[in-house]
């Protein structure tokens, strides 16, 4: 068995040297806890996609992790659903935007999609997301044009409450899983897009793909500048400024 490699002391000592008083110490730790139930649940749900990808049968990962069949889907396998908490409680304003725009883009769709999402994602232009793709994509508004091509026309009525798709639902927990895998507090619109990559399957995916914005480019294109504004901050202000 594989040590863990966050031993308990490790926690104990962050947690008393950033808060001097006991009981915000005590808020600390538990605000810590959740994160760390939060850290397991992605880690086991990443080893689950991985073992699907390669070919392994729901029955077999049940078995590999102590449940049923039925058990394991009903956890790892999204369902349609208006619900984002908890993951959207840990949202920036400007993630939390585009999920209002997305709502708005799908206002004649039965289900909010990826496709709804990204175009959501296109309309915040000051996040990091629509930047990155202005970036990478083949020529400006490519990718724009590519997923309005790809709406399904047909009005119909919007149930209340309005489901996310599970392409959707997929991509929004890949999305925290990306913010967790990168150590960051905030899941942002930039998580938002990795996750629609990660995810491959929606609309959303095969537009970026069409217009050639790969995962890779975009996750080392958003951890790039992510890294260059911390480091921004962190430089002393200049003498006399």
């Amino acid at each position: 068995m594989v040590a863990p490699p966050v031993q308990l002391t490790d926690l104990i000592v962050t947690v008393a040297s950033e808060h001097p008083d006991v009981l915000g110490r005590l808020t600390a730790a538990v605000e810590l806890s959740g994160q760390l139930d939060e850290l397991g649940d992605h880690l086991i749900g990443h080893f689950v996609d991985e073992a699907r990808r390669a070919g392994a049968s729901w029955t077999d990962i049940g078995e590999s992790i102590g449940v049923t069949k039925q058990a394991a889907q009903k956890r790892f396998v999204p369902k349609e659903s208006p619900d984002l908490k908890p993951s959207f409680d840990r949202y920036t304003d400007r993630a939390r935007r585009v999920v209002v725009l997305a709502r708005h883009h799908a206002r004649y769709s039965e289900h909010i999609g990826t496709e709804h999402l990204l175009l959501g994602l296109l309309d915040e232009s000051g996040g990091l997301a629509a930047k990155t793709i202005a970036k990478l994509e083949a020529s400006e508004g490519t990718t724009r044009m590519a997923v309005l091509n790809a709406l399904d026309s047909t009005v119909r009525q919007r149930p209340e409450p309005q489901p996310f798709t599970t392409h959707c639902k997929k991509a929004l927990e890949l999305a925290v899983r990306a913010s967790l895998r990168h150590g960051h507090t905030f899941v942002g619109p930039e998580h938002l897009l990795l996750g629609l990559l990660a995810e491959g399957g929606g609309t959303a995916a095969k537009a970026l793909d069409d217009t050639g914005v790969t995962r890779e480019a975009a996750e080392a294109y958003i951890v790039k500048e992510i890294n260059d504004a911390i480091n921004r901050a962190r430089r002393p202000a200049p003498p006399g400024a």
